[in-house]
């Protein structure tokens, strides 16, 4: 095995790649305090969150010394020398609930390496050398430097597949550091396969059938499932330490062929699924359109404006002409016989449709022409609903013809506690002032 040959030749290049879009990202986020705000809210949630998992392994978990585990602590402590780490990372052993992995990270400052229990009982079942690639295989993680360095390239995160890479790329580079550490990559190839089929039937495994899968499984769903992992196939890395330590056995190449032709069909079917969506959502549009005559178009809208049972229902053409200050229409409608005190389905007459509105000649002609100024309909009194819509004037024009400012409406509520004031003087005075 040749130490030169340790690094994955893609590692660097994926390294570089995260770094250079991380560095714009932090220029970004430097000179916009908005971009610095989220940057820093976004990087306190991750500390904590990590922080707070980190810290129930500490609390919960079996740190490995001297006096915990003492021969499984002397070979971290061997293979940490071994290896160049200037000072042991802590061990922990947690329960894994069947799972067979290990990762290493760090602690405020502090290098760890947290073994699952699965894996960490091969030692207990003569699994040494396997247990050794393990560690081993973690602290070249630490040795390297690969927490930190993904700490620093975290935005990468957010381009499509290339934090992925460079994750790949770190593992053959520690799968091929551990294995060079032990010296044994048979031991090597059997930790990787008892990883994928667990520490029982692991030494039953036919090595070159397993790398044999390299091919013939090989079709998009596979390539794409592993674009998006963090982690290469399991059989790619046990291929990578074959040929790292020069084994014999044939090298499996995917089919990529068949892999990138599978991937043009997903994406060419997701393509055509969305133009297919759009083409139906705008070709509905436009024979609904074609379908409905603008006649009933316009019927609809008459309906829905005059004989809504909750909102217009009773509405005559005097309101009408009311609600819209139409003085002239108004004027043509009374003399030609309209009722004047005629109420819609709540209750509201022409007077209070034109206090909505807020033309003072209209609100003064129809007094004038005998409007009830203290007319009440199912939600307050003429002066209330006056007070209610802001229209000053049109209350001091409701006072100065006889509207009573202390009637109370339906609700209980007359004008004045509308404006909460405690004299009708006191009331006039803040109609005057605009309502303040």
């Amino acid at each position: 095995m040749n130490k030169s040959a340790i690094q994955s030749n893609r590692e660097m290049l994926y390294f570089v790649l995260s770094i250079i879009f991380s560095v714009v990202v932090y220029i970004l986020a430097a000179i916009s305090i908005i971009g610095i705000a989220i940057a820093l809210i976004i990087f306190t949630v991750l500390l904590m969150t990590n922080a707070l998992m980190l810290g129930s392994i500490r609390g919960n978990g079996i740190r490995i010394h001297e006096g915990q585990f003492p021969d499984v602590y002397e070979r971290v402590q061997s293979l940490s020398k071994e290896m160049g780490l200037k000072k042991v990372p802590d061990v922990f052993i947690i329960q894994s609930e069947g799972a067979l992995n290990a990762f290493a990270t760090r602690f405020f400052g502090r290098d760890m390496v947290v073994l699952y229990s699965e894996v960490f009982e091969l030692a207990r079942e003569q699994g040494n050398a396997e247990l050794d690639f393990i560690i081993a295989h973690e602290l070249a993680h630490v040795k390297r430097r690969h927490v930190w360095k993904n700490l620093l390239i975290a935005p990468a995160g957010f381009v499509p597949f290339l934090a992925q890479a460079y994750s790949r790329s770190c593992e053959y580079t520690c799968d091929r550091h551990a294995a060079y550490t032990i010296q044994d990559p048979a031991a090597a190839k059997r930790a990787l396969t008892l990883l994928g089929v667990g520490k029982v039937l692991y030494n039953e495994v036919n090595e070159n059938a397993y790398r044999e899968q390299i091919r013939s499984e090989s079709n998009a769903f596979i390539w794409f499932s592993e674009v998006l992992s963090t982690h290469p196939r399991l059989p790619k890395r046990i291929q990578a330490i074959n040929e790292f330590s020069h084994g014999d056995g044939i090298v499996y190449q995917p089919n990529h062929g068949k892999a990138i032709l599978g991937a043009g069909l997903i994406f060419g079917g997701i393509f055509a699924v969305y133009i297919a969506s759009v083409a139906l959502f705008a070709g509905g549009s436009f024979v609904f359109a074609q379908l409905i005559p603008s006649s009933l178009a316009s019927s609809f809208e008459e309906d829905l404006y005059y004989e809504d049972d909750v909102y217009f229902s009773g509405q005559t053409d005097l309101m009408v002409a009311a609600n819209e200050g139409n003085l002239a229409e108004v004027e043509s409608l009374i003399e030609g016989g309209a009722d004047i005190y005629a109420r819609d389905s709540e209750g509201t007459d022409a007077l209070m449709y034109s206090i909505y509105s807020g033309d003072l000649p209209t609100i003064d002609y129809l007094i004038s022409q005998g409007a009830d100024v203290n007319t009440v309909d199912d939600y307050s009194t003429a002066i209330g609903t006056a007070v209610n819509h802001g229209q000053y004037e049109a209350a001091l024009l409701l006072i100065e013809n006889g509207a009573d400012p202390k009637q109370e409406g339906p609700d209980g509520l007359n004008a004045m506690d509308l404006m909460s004031s405690a004299s009708e003087a006191e009331f006039i005075e803040a109609l005057q002032a605009g309502g303040y």
